[in-house]
């Protein structure tokens, strides 16, 4: 018997953009990290700049085969404006057509916002964007 499951779509995601942001030529993502964890830096941020992280903000699942999970991307960089720039390349990588195996496609839900990090004082940027997946067969 043949069960679908759900996939960890955040692990999808990150997957997907740790080769994508790695192949292109835009000095704002020289060193780039993708993650979903912020890591274990010594004031509770990311360990290194830039960094991206990648997490979950909502899920649901169409029986038998199709999730939708709204993803918030989080980039710590060195300004404000490389921070928007690198979540904006992010987001739209992730609503290609066919951004990646297992990802069937995504629309934005918010665009890049830029603020300062009221933990860390670092320049961060946020954005949200809705992908799509299929459901693993088991």
């Amino acid at each position: 018997m043949t069960l679908p499951v759900p996939v960890d779509v955040a692990e999808l995601v990150v997957r997907a953009l740790r080769p994508q942001l790695a192949a292109r030529q835009e000095p704002v993502l020289v060193g780039i990290k993708v993650s979903t964890q912020v890591g274990t830096g010594p004031d509770g941020g990311p360990p290194s700049l830039p960094w991206l992280l990648v997490a979950e903000d909502g899920h649901t699942w169409t029986w038998p085969a199709l999730q939708r999970v709204v993803i918030r991307l989080t980039c710590w960089h060195r300004s404000e404006h490389a921070a928007k720039a690198t979540v904006g390349l992010a987001l739209a990588l992730l609503c290609l057509p066919a951004p990646a195996s297992g990802l069937t496609g995504g629309e934005p839900v918010t665009g890049p916002l830029g603020g300062l990090d009221p933990h860390t004082d670092r320049p961060l940027a946020t954005a949200a964007v809705a992908v799509r997946a299929r459901s693993t067969i088991c």
